[in-house]
């Protein structure tokens, strides 16, 4: 009973803080609808032109694997994707590229068709020009040759010398002339035209980053009564220690899981932001968000010294997990990206992106599954340094 009662005057106060109102209700909605207007022309996906590329092209290599190339070169929509230019030294093609005259350099070394015919690796030397897109669709022309190449190298090296020749089809026609043989398909990565809005992405994203901020409030309300010394009036009281904090966590869950509902209908209603259909899944993120928020508050607020050292960890963890998880802008894959996967924001983002997607229930679980086992994770690290600490003065 003295839980429930502690929770109900948590809640009270906050609700009658103008801070907390405009901070935990106010300013994510805000912050939506400008990241969602202001950044909506980066989220458009329509479809573009496959730039040509001007191509500064070394050959040193005489072997039969030369035919080859220059048969890949002449065959169907490579023409009129890649312009070959030819020259002497690779010192020659890099001065053009760096003069504008060329925008992607190739160089065959001279051994390339020995290096195959002996089953070895089969490498270029790609120098890349100034332009991105450019760059990107020489790599991936270039790239298929190769790959074939090496794929034919793997059979054998793995089934012996003879099955290249026979798995190898024969003729130019027949490897480079017919449409379906072709090393460039035209079409879409996806058979799906869903794609999440500006106002889709900074509402999940925000979302996420707003409710693990609860968790700063819950824990500079648990520190305020330590450094006002209310608490030690309070543990003079026939209250249980533990039911001075769990009151406070669940008063503040309590606005935590309010503060979800807002957001989601708030931009559901004035934004036209589109949730998806799977409202349980969504509700059980939030949740899974909740606990982890609450966790994080009992694990700082029982090791932080005061008020001041509360935010400080609070604002540097919350705005480096939302930056890791591309928050603020979506991250392309790499380095960040691969760090962004150990972060709660991730799975948390991932999961309502999917469920905007309207992607299958099983990619969603698989997302929402990590969310919670981080959540009971961190849930019983909390539970243990409450053990350790305790709430006191």
């Amino acid at each position: 009973m003295n839980i429930w009662t502690i929770a109900k005057y948590e809640v009270q106060r906050m609700m009658t803080s103008r801070t907390v109102l405009l901070i935990q209700f106010a300013l994510p909605l805000i912050l939506i609808f400008i990241l969602g207007s202001a950044l909506s022309n980066q989220f458009q996906i329509k479809d573009k032109a496959i730039p040509s590329v001007s191509v500064a092209l070394v050959q040193q290599d005489s072997g039969s694997m030369n035919e080859e190339l220059a048969a890949f070169l002449k065959s169907g929509r490579i023409t009129d994707l890649i312009h070959i230019t030819t020259y002497t030294t690779s010192d020659e093609a890099k001065n053009q590229i760096k003069l504008g005259k060329e925008q992607f350099g190739l160089v065959v070394p001279a051994d390339f068709s020995d290096k195959v015919m002996r089953g070895g690796s089969a490498e270029w030397e790609m120098i890349l020009g100034n332009d991105y897109d450019q760059n990107l669709t020489a790599q991936m022309v270039f790239g298929s040759f190769l790959d074939q190449i090496n794929f034919y190298q793997s059979l054998s090296i793995a089934a012996g010398p003879n099955v290249q020749k026979a798995a190898q089809p024969s003729g130019e026609a027949a490897k480079y002339g017919a449409a379906d043989n072709s090393f460039v398909q035209m079409g879409k990565l996806s058979a799906s035209d869903a794609n999440y809005s500006a106002s889709q992405y900074y509402a999940a994203a925000m979302l996420v980053m707003f409710l693990l901020y609860s968790g700063m409030s819950a824990a500079i309300s648990m520190m305020n009564e330590k450094e006002k010394h209310t608490l030690m009036r309070l543990n003079s009281m026939p209250i249980p220690e533990v039911h001075l904090m769990f009151g406070k966590i669940t008063g503040n869950a309590f606005i935590t899981m309010l503060q979800s509902f807002v957001i989601i209908a708030a931009t559901t209603l004035f934004y036209g932001v589109n949730w998806g259909h799977s409202y349980g899944m969504l509700a059980v993120v939030c949740l899974c968000l909740t606990a982890v928020s609450m966790s994080l508050a009992v694990m700082i607020s029982m090791l932080a010294g005061s008020i001041k050292a509360v935010i400080t960890i609070f604002q540097f963890l919350i705005m480096a997990m939302t930056f890791l998880s591309g928050g603020f802008s979506p991250l392309p894959d790499g380095f960040l990206h691969t760090i962004g996967e150990f972060t709660v924001n991730h799975w948390a983002l991932q999961s309502m992106l999917r469920m905007m997607l309207e992607s299958d229930v099983t990619v969603i679980l698989q997302y929402v599954t990590i969310l919670g086992m981080i959540a009971v994770g961190l849930l019983i690290i909390s539970l243990g340094a409450y053990r350790m600490v305790g709430y006191h003065e």
